[in-house]
C-alpha cells in the first residue's frame, strides 16, 4: 500500500480520536491555567499574563502530517507523542521573574522537559527566539488545587519576557502568515531587534536591581507617604523591608492591604512599624522558600507569624483561592516547627 495512503488514514484515525476528547483537552487547560495562576499569586510574583490554547484540529493535522528526510512520519505514535496539543504561556517582565516563575512550576507539576530557547540561540551564535519551555505533567503526587480530574494530562509552558513575547509574536506573524518568501531585509531587521531585546532585557534587570538598592537605604519615602494605608505606600515599605526579594503584582498590594485591616492596621506607620520589626531571616529559614517569594507572599508569612490561627480564620475566604485555608494551615506549621 502507498505510504501517503497510510499516513493519511493514521492521521485521519488520530484526529478522531481527538475529536472525541477536544472538551476534555479544553477543560484540562483551563484548569491548568488556572492551577498555575494560583501558584505564581500565592508565591507573589510578578507577571503580565498568562495564556493558554488548545491546539485545533487543523493545526493539529498540520503537525501530525511533518516528515522525517525519510518520509517516514515524526509524530509516529500520533496523539501520544505531541507534548503541546495544550499550551501556555507565562509572561514576565523581567528575565528573573522568568526563572522564579518556573522554579514555581517545578514544584507543582513533574517535568517532563525543559528546552532553553536562549541558550540554543547562544550556543549558535545567533539572535533569534528567546524563551524557556517546559513540558510538565499532572501527577498524581503534587496535583494543584483544580486538577485532580486531569491526573496524567501533559502540557507545555512557554516562559518569555513581555519584549521577547512582542518580538515573537510579530516575527510569527510576519514569517508564517507571509503571502511568500521573507525578504533578506526583514529577516536581518529581525535579527537585529532580537538583540536590541536580549539588550533591552538585560538593562531593564538592572534597572530593577539599581532602584531596589536605592530603596533599601533609609530615607524619607515613607514617612512622607500618606497617613491612611494603600496598596502604591505597601509597595513602597515592602521594597525598603525585602529589596532583595521580587515585586509583586500591582493588584496584590492591595490584597494585602485588606489582609491588614482585618487585623487592624490602617496606617503607613503601623505597617511600616510591622515589616520593620519582623525577623524575615527566621521566617525565610523556617518555611525554606525555593526562591525569594514576593513582597506579598512574604508579608502574608509575616502576618501568619504574628496571629497565627486567627489569620488563618479571618482571611481564609480572601481572594480566589479556594485551597487558601490548607496552605495557610500547612505554612503555619513550619513557622512553628
Amino acid at each position: 500500500m502507498d505510504s501517503d495512503l497510510i499516513h493519511d488514514r493514521l492521521i485521519d484515525q488520530w484526529l478522531a480520536e481527538y475529536a472525541a476528547f477536544q472538551h476534555e483537552k479544553r477543560a484540562a487547560a483551563n484548569a491548568i491555567q488556572d492551577a498555575i495562576a494560583a501558584r505564581l499569586d500565592d508565591d507573589g510574583l510578578n507577571y503580565h499574563a498568562i495564556e493558554y490554547r488548545v491546539k485545533d484540529h487543523q493545526s493539529l493535522e498540520q503537525k501530525l502530517r511533518r516528515c522525517n528526510p525519510d518520509g517516514s512520519l515524526k509524530y509516529a505514535d500520533g496523539l501520544c507523542g505531541i507534548d503541546d496539543i495544550i499550551g501556555v504561556r507565562v509572561i514576565t517582565f523581567l528575565q528573573l521573574d522568568v526563572e522564579r516563575a518556573m522554579t514555581a512550576l517545578r514544584n507543582s507539576f513533574d517535568v517532563l522537559a525543559h528546552v532553553d530557547k536562549t541558550a540554543e540561540q547562544r550556543e549558535k551564535g545567533e539572535f533569534g527566539y528567546s524563551g524557556q519551555h517546559l513540558v510538565l505533567r499532572i501527577s498524581e503526587e503534587t496535583a494543584p488545587n483544580g486538577c485532580r480530574n486531569h491526573i496524567g494530562e501533559r502540557f507545555e509552558v512557554q516562559f518569555r519576557t513581555i519584549l521577547q513575547h512582542a518580538w515573537a509574536e510579530f516575527e510569527h506573524d510576519i514569517r508564517y502568515k507571509s503571502a511568500g518568501p521573507v525578504p533578506p531585509e526583514v529577516n536581518r531587521a529581525f535579527t537585529l531587534a532580537s538583540g536590541l531585546i536580549e539588550l533591552a532585557d538585560n538593562q531593564f534587570s538592572t534597572i530593577s536591581s539599581v532602584v531596589a538598592a536605592e530603596k533599601a537605604n533609609p530615607g524619607e519615602s515613607v514617612r512622607l507617604l500618606p497617613v491612611a494605608l494603600t496598596g502604591e505606600a505597601l509597595e513602597s515599605i515592602l521594597e525598603q523591608a525585602l529589596p532583595n526579594n521580587p515585586r509583586s503584582r500591582v493588584e496584590q498590594y492591595e490584597w494585602l492591604r485588606e489582609l491588614l485591616d482585618i487585623h487592624g492596621i490602617t496606617t503607613v506607620a503601623q505597617a511600616a512599624e510591622l515589616a520593620a520589626s519582623a525577623d524575615w531571616d527566621a521566617i525565610s529559614r523556617k518555611v525554606q522558600y525555593k526562591f525569594a517569594p514576593g513582597h506579598v507572599r512574604a508579608a502574608d508569612d509575616l502576618l501568619l507569624v504574628r496571629y497565627g490561627q486567627e489569620h488563618i480564620d479571618k482571611t481564609q475566604a480572601l481572594g480566589h483561592d479556594r485551597n487558601r485555608r490548607a496552605k495557610l494551615t500547612y505554612r503555619l506549621r513550619r513557622l512553628r516547627d
